[in-house]
């Protein structure tokens, strides 16, 4: 019997060492999951590596078969970086990573490959796989299955009038002004010499703001747009989310009547905004910011309530195209700006605070071309710049799997 005890303990032993092998292997695993990695194209003959959110991780990679290389990443924040020069295009490129997990220990990737100069930079690896995307491939109207409009002024239902969607702005938006051509989501915003009569008020700017609501909303996610934009005074593009649980309104025609208008949002910003991407006036720099409420829960707009957390980054010339983009997760917002070779973020916000439950919940996205409004500095257009252009390559949603 002493026999049957002894190994019985043994199983028990073996079973406990085995479960607890097996616990570590998944945490590292999971540990290892959180972190994105894969590599962008500083120049046609270098190739910078990199994994985001690892305490470490080595670079092993081998050029056109031959020997394998491998290097410790620099670490810079939360990041790894590696820089490899002197590869010549057409060079076949075979490489995988050892990530180092926050719990201790390590996980490789599989091997990976492309061929320099081949293509453009793939994604990021971790996990994330592309849940619905708009690449604009057919001229005319944009597809009704994704978009929505937001037309009119913003009237507001607090003080029953047209605002500016609370910001001052003073276009009328119009679905017609939105439209895709040559590979590309227009968005036109076009001044009038004579006015046009609509609610009783005569208005001379036109432009666009298109919409997922109604259509497609996500929960946590990278969103992506590649942005170019005009440059001129008093003008104010835009790139983000709003929750679903605001209550504003939407035109889901294209061909509404003249004056059909949509209401503005009344429980602002306790449903939450997530600004990917503003830019304003001449500047070379773009905006990133947030919104939400102090309270948690749904409340209509009340002074005082409202918080935010901006950030700024200089891009250069913004007529020219950019990707601008989130990776939104349940703890934190992180943004980005071509992070094809900029893989860093250029701000980070934490969400897990009790009040930012707003951020715990599904948005959708907007994109628009405003005129003047608060944030221009009520600075008003030059009537010889226009008609101006907003154009969008294309819009994607990726998801961890």
């Amino acid at each position: 019997m002493r026999g049957s005890k002894a190994l019985q303990l043994r199983s028990q032993r073996l079973v406990t060492v085995q479960g607890i092998a097996l616990s570590l292997c998944l945490l590292f695993a999971t540990a290892a999951s959180a972190a994105t990695s894969g590599y962008t194209l500083p120049s046609s003959s270098s190739i910078q590596f990199y994994v985001n959110d690892a305490p470490w991780a080595d670079l092993h990679y081998q050029l056109n078969g031959g020997s394998q290389q491998n290097f410790r990443m620099t670490r810079s924040g939360n990041n790894n970086l590696y820089t490899v020069t002197g590869v010549p295009s057409g060079a076949a490129v075979r490489y995988f990573f050892t990530i180092g997990n926050t719990s201790g220990g390590a996980t490789d990737t599989a091997w990976a490959q492309f061929t320099m100069g081949g293509g453009t930079t793939p994604p990021p690896t971790g996990g994330w796989a592309v849940v619905w995307e708009d690449t604009f491939s057919t001229n005319g109207q944009p597809n009704a299955a994704n978009w929505s409009y937001h037309a009119g002024n913003g009237f507001n239902p607090g003080n029953q009038s047209f605002s500016g969607w609370g910001n001052g702005e003073w276009e009328w938006y119009r679905p017609s002004n939105t439209y895709v051509q040559d590979g590309n989501l227009v968005i036109r915003a076009d001044y009038n010499k004579t006015a046009t009569r609509l609610q009783n008020r005569d208005w001379f700017q036109f432009s666009g703001r298109i919409t997922t609501k109604g259509k497609k909303s996500w929960k946590y996610g990278r969103v992506e747009a590649r942005i170019a934009m005009p440059s001129a005074v008093g003008t104010w593009p835009a790139f983000w989310m709003m929750g679903t649980a605001c209550d504003d309104t939407v035109t889901t025609t294209y061909t509404p009547a003249a004056d059909r208008y949509d209401t503005m949002a009344s429980n602002w910003s306790s449903c939450g905004e997530i600004d990917i991407m503003e830019h304003k006036n001449t500047e070379t720099r773009t905006f990133q910011n947030v919104f939400w409420d102090s309270r948690t829960g749904l409340f209509p707009w009340a002074d005082g309530q409202n918080n935010e957390q901006p950030s700024n980054i200089n891009v250069g010339n913004v007529t020219q195209f950019h990707l601008y983009s989130i990776e939104w997760e349940p703890t934190q917002i992180r943004w980005y700006v071509d992070r094809e070779t900029n893989p860093s973020p250029v701000h980070t916000v934490d969400i897990t605070a009790g009040n930012k439950e707003e951020f715990q919940k599904p948005f959708h996205i907007i994109l628009n071309l405003a005129l003047s409004g608060i944030f221009t500095g009520y600075l008003e257009p030059n009537p010889a710049d226009f008609p101006m252009y907003m154009k969008v390559d294309y819009v994607r949603v990726w998801q961890r799997q």
